[in-house]
């Protein structure tokens, strides 16, 4: 006899299905089940049958046959989690954000980056198909957009995080930040410092997200009374790095301009850091010369960068609840969730007494 094939004879005959142990412990499947799968506590399971369901598990060496269930289902028993990517730590963040929900969930998050590429994306959201996963959450590509619209007309969840797309608003889900109270503070923050011309460094991408930091942006310096004036408005084509979208802008600004910027504000801290570094290398002392601010908080308090925390847990966790709810039949898309902050945090760049 193989040793391979004996091995696999005493696997087997140590394997019990969940049939077999509710039978064993006098109990229905349902609650059997249940507590396997970690939502016990959540199905008003009380605290003792779920230790004494566990500890017959451990005892009879049980193992989840996902695979089964996936067949049954017809679906991979996975979350796709389509992010841009694991640059500085927003990444990180929206994974500890959705772990509160999916740690306590049979379903396991599937994570990708589409690196704002859309042939990138669009083989990412083949697989999702392909896999036939329980849902999407993405960060959306506007080049992606008629293949979030097959999704959503699939009746497939799915639900935007961090942006939106306009045509699709009727549609698909989506949870938002609304940092427009941020933004004031920063701008009046940087206007009580004497700072009389406030650039916008931003790039040029039609996401709404995008589109309502800029118009909070414009606000903020009308609240002021500052003016904005065309050079001090970059916006790149998206598709550029951020050091070529910065280098771009900051030849804007500065080439040959007797009203030079006295402040930046960037639409994020992805653009506020090389900014830094290409302001120094122009010979520009930051703050003295020129005050930058960023969006996100995604940079580490000893860099000095003076930011607009992005409420990135919060997010992921609203975004994981609300594609739960879609996915049991609890809500019908589309649902648009947003949170608001007012939170502006001074440091260095901004303010040299910090």
């Amino acid at each position: 006899m193989s040793p391979h094939l004996s091995l696999a004879r005493l696997s087997a005959a140590r394997t019990i299905s969940g049939y077999q142990l509710a039978k064993r412990l006098g109990l229905s499947h349902a609650t059997v089940s249940f507590v396997l799968n970690g939502i016990g506590e959540k199905r008003k399971i009380s605290k003792e049958t779920i230790a004494r369901v566990q500890a017959a598990a451990r005892r009879h060496n049980y193992a989840p046959n996902r695979f089964a269930r996936s067949l049954r289902s017809q679906r991979s028993g996975m979350i796709s989690v389509i992010l841009p990517n694991f640059k500085l730590d927003w990444a990180e963040r929206v994974m500890l954000g959705m772990r509160k929900l999916f740690d306590h969930s049979e379903l396991i998050p599937f994570v990708t980056t589409h690196s704002f590429e859309e042939e990138r994306n669009r083989r990412e959201l083949q697989s999702f198909l392909e896999r036939r996963d329980n849902g999407l959450i993405t960060l959306p590509t506007i080049g992606c957009a008629a293949m979030y619209r097959e999704i959503a007309k699939s009746s497939l969840p799915i639900v935007f995080l961090g942006d939106e797309i306009p045509e699709l608003t009727s549609l698909i889900s989506s949870v938002m930040w609304d940092p427009r109270e941020s933004i004031r503070a920063a701008v009046a923050h940087l206007a009580g410092s004497g700072r009389k011309r406030i650039a916008f460094l931003g790039m040029d991408y039609p996401g709404l997200g995008t589109l309502h930091r800029f118009k909070a942006f414009q606000e903020a310096l009308h609240r002021q009374g500052l003016a904005l004036p065309r050079h001090l408005i970059s916006r790149p084509v998206a598709s550029e790095t951020p050091e070529k979208i910065v280098e771009t802008s900051l030849r804007q600004f500065f080439s040959g301009r007797k009203d030079p910027p006295d402040a930046i504000f960037a639409l994020n801290d992805g653009l506020a850091l090389p900014a830094l570094d290409a302001l120094q290398q122009r010979g520009l002392r930051v703050p003295e010369d020129v005050a930058v601010v960023g969006m996100g908080n995604l940079t580490h308090t000893f860099l000095g960068m003076s930011t607009i925390p992005e409420p990135v847990e919060e997010m992921a966790e609203m975004a994981a609840r609300l594609l739960l709810d879609l996915i049991e039949h609890k809500v019908k898309p589309p649902i648009h969730k947003s949170i608001s902050t007012s939170e502006f945090m001074a440091r260095h760049s901004s303010d040299p007494k910090t």
